[in-house]
């Protein structure tokens, strides 16, 4: 009789251990109150969970129930006391606060324990801590709140369907179809809200999502509503997901184009007058239908194109017509340009105009084509256009050949005057003379290669009175004395640009004006700030902001209104043949276009005219100029190091050689990239520098620059070309080239760039 009590206190010592920690993982810990004493007892769990001393003992009650927050504690002292008198026991969920005042969630659990005459003598329970339960409800509770809103913005109906067919959600939109709350909504089934859905193919597409529990997508009419709804169906977790979209516009325009095609086809004998192709295929691109205008453009008679796939009958390349059908069967149409073959193997230009005919179910059934040859027209339009190119270049070569053979003349002279002897005291202005006329070749191809490929340049703040005192100097100065110039500058802040092109075509403007104004006249040059809003810029197609305003007018004879259409056009000369190339305008145009700004004129015949440059003002931060030039009469001094000139030009190679060796540097010399490397071999302790040219034979610029890079890094590169400079330096920067010069070029730029590669190479 005694061993059972020991035998239970034996199991209690046992399992406490476990119950220990077991309460630490759960967060759960006991409690007990003595009903006669009052007397709280706390388990070490619960000491634990609210983090209070467990040596201190419980808090008593009145202590203890100052855990609870105001609005829960009301509910725990009722419960408890319930509990105290009359046994009943209580579960309620809510907030008690540690003893850092910390708020934790927690499930509180409590009954009484009675005497053997019914009479309750201690209250017991426990606490659980449900503190992240209670967020991830909360979590889910919002998410499903904002994924209900989401579906109310949507405009068609979106609902679910539990598998007794009652709602469990629908949107604003369902909500607004049935005109039902809430609460009817959950009362009733889909079939009692909506009762035109039963002898719809809606019910069956329904029911099968629900029974098999595959997605349905179904096409049907509403009669009472007159009305044609696609409604998809998807199977969900205890029932289905339903969303329906009105698609009556779409259905009577597929309905109304078949309607149109199929009338077309039964009056395919009409179509036979024709001379397009009329052609209809089958999904499989068989030929279905083939009229007589098909027989003439391809020489395939109909009984030959029938039965046949397209793809075999007039195409030799069909990647072309797989993306076209492709596109056809996606969209419904595609319209454009196809090269194909008639019978005989000529070659067709075809403008094609296909349509997809679609059926009841909204799939596409057949397709229909209208061919029109257009190669005769497609040959006449290249003609055309190679005569216009060909006139152009005439034009071109023209302004051209005069203007090198000014270039080339005073240069001759030069030359030919050198050889006596008794003029060799006039040989620098001889000279100076040959330099003029060498830049303005370089300047002159500059000009057509900027029109022929774009126009690059540097970003800078550039001050516009620093850019009209240039001007002065190189242009106004040798005005005829008949032109007086007035000039109107306001205080202008810098505009972003190019310096050197911006000249350029100032330059050329008062060019023109000069020219315009043969018997004389007066030439205004001005500059102001303007202020581009939103209506002005649709004239000048300038965003709106702050621009400067540069203009150039003359009152000369002025321009017609046909010239005036004209003066930007490539090759567009009012000068003789031979007397300009015609690209000074439509060169100063995409200069400033380049620049972001808006090249405008004002003319008037009798008058004169006026061109207006406008440019963006520069931004705060933008990069200023440097002030001041090189000094021509300074230029730096080497101090013996070995250049390896590389060029395929024997007479570029001892030009830059003899030039670096007058200012102080040895030089060796390759005529391409291989020949350099070998050439460096023979020299690699003492080479320090390679001047390399881009386009060469065997190797060129780009491959021998790479190669220094990767074998040689503490040589400095320099790369030079005479095409397409902006090109050239990317060419260059992707091989690893930090500097670059542009053929033709001065002393003054190979030998500072030279002395600036070797400082930044030194410095490395």
């Amino acid at each position: 009789m005694m061993s059972e009590p020991t035998d239970a206190r034996a199991r209690w010592e046992r399992d406490a251990p476990l119950l220990k920690i077991a309460g630490k993982l759960a967060r759960f810990g006991g409690w007990s109150i003595d009903v006669s004493s009052g007397e709280i007892y706390w388990s070490s769990e619960m000491f634990d969970l609210l983090g209070f001393d467990e040596a201190l003992g419980a808090p008593p009650r009145e202590l203890s129930m100052q855990l609870y927050p105001a609005e829960d504690r009301a509910r725990i002292e009722t419960a408890l006391d319930r509990c105290i008198q009359n046994g009943t026991p209580f579960d309620f969920e809510g907030a008690i606060l540690d003893s850092h005042g910390a708020r934790l969630q927690v499930r509180a659990l409590g009954e009484a324990v009675r005497d053997a005459d019914g009479r309750v003598t201690t209250v017991h329970g426990a606490f659980y801590e449900v503190s992240e339960i209670v967020r991830e409800r909360e979590e889910r509770i919002a998410a499903q709140d904002a994924l209900e809103r989401a579906l109310d913005y949507i405009p068609d109906v979106v609902c679910f369907v539990d598998e007794r067919w009652r709602f469990t959600f629908a949107n604003s939109a369902a909500a607004a179809i049935a005109a039902r709350d809430a609460a009817q909504w959950r009362s009733l089934t889909i079939w009692e809200t909506f009762p035109e859905l039963e002898l719809t193919p809606l019910r069956a597409a329904y029911e099968r999502t629900m029974v098999d529990r595959v997605s349905t997508t179904t096409r049907a009419h509403l009669p009472q509503a007159d009305a044609w709804v696609e409604a998809i169906a998807h199977p969900v977790e205890g029932g289905i997901a339903l969303f329906v979209r009105d698609v009556t516009d779409d259905e009577l325009r597929n309905r109304e184009l078949n309607d149109l095609t199929e009338r077309g086809l039964a009056l395919s004998s009409l179509l036979d007058i024709s001379h397009e192709a009329f052609i209809t295929e089958d999904l499989d691109n068989v030929v279905t239908y083939w009229n007589r205008g098909a027989e003439d453009i391809y020489g395939w008679t109909r009984d030959e194109a029938v039965g046949r796939n397209i793809r075999d009958l007039i195409y030799t390349d069909t990647a072309a017509f797989e993306a076209a059908a492709a596109e056809l069967l996606a969209t419904g149409r595609w319209t454009g340009e196809l090269h194909q073959r008639a019978k005989d193997g000529r070659q067709l230009i075809v403008a094609c105009r296909w349509q997809a005919i679609i059926d009841d179910d909204g799939k596409p059934r057949s397709l229909f084509a209208v061919n029109s040859d257009v190669t005769k027209r497609r040959e006449l339009d290249a003609l055309q256009a190679r005569t216009q190119r060909l006139e152009s270049l005439g034009t071109l070569a023209g302004g051209i050949a005069h203007d090198l053979n000014n270039i080339l003349t005073p240069v001759l002279m030069s030359l030919q005057l050198m050889r006596m002897d008794p003029l060799a005291d006039r040989r620098d202005e001889l000279l100076a003379g040959m330099e003029s006329s060498v830049l303005r070749g370089a300047e002159m191809i500059k000009q057509v290669l900027s029109f022929a490929r774009g126009v690059d340049g540097v970003s800078e703040s550039v001050r516009v009175p620093d850019l009209i005192d240039e001007l002065s100097a190189l242009t106004l100065a040798v005005l005829p004395k008949s032109i007086s110039v007035e000039k109107h500058l306001d205080d202008v802040p810098p505009f972003i640009g190019d310096a050197t092109q911006v000249l350029q075509v100032l330059v050329n403007l008062v060019t023109n004006a000069r020219d315009a104004m043969p018997e004389g006249g007066v030439l205004r040059l001005s500059a102001a700030e303007v202020q581009i809003g939103a209506g002005r810029s649709e004239t000048l197609t300038l965003a709106p902001g702050r621009y400067v305003s540069i203009s150039v007018a003359d009152s000369g004879s002025g321009m017609s209104d046909e010239v005036r259409s004209r003066i930007f056009e490539p090759f567009y000369t009012t000068k003789g043949i031979g007397e300009g190339t015609g690209l000074g305008l439509a060169s100063s145009e995409a200069i400033v276009r380049s620049h972001g700004g808006y090249l405008d004129v004002q003319t008037e015949v009798g008058v004169g005219s006026q061109f207006t440059l406008f440019l963006p003002v520069a931004h705060h931060g933008a990069a200023e100029v440097a002030d001041g030039g090189p000094d021509e009469g300074h230029l730096p001094h080497g101090m013996g190091e070995l250049v390896l000139v590389v060029d395929d030009e024997p007479s570029i190679r001892a030009a830059i050689c003899q030039t670096l060796e007058v200012h102080g540097y040895r030089t060796v010399t390759a005529s391409h990239g291989r020949e350099a490397i070998e050439v460096h071999s023979e020299h690699a302790d003492h080479v320090q520098l390679v001047l390399t040219d881009m386009m060469m034979p065997v190797m060129d610029g780009a491959a021998t620059a790479a190669f220094f890079a990767e074998h040689y890094p503490q040589v400095a590169v320099v790369a030079m070309s005479g095409l397409n400079a902006a090109a050239a330096v990317e060419r260059a920067r992707d091989s690893g080239v930090q500097y670059f010069v542009a053929k033709p070029f001065t002393t003054d730029t190979v030998v500072r760039t030279v002395r600036d590669a070797l400082a930044s190479s030194h410095r490395a």
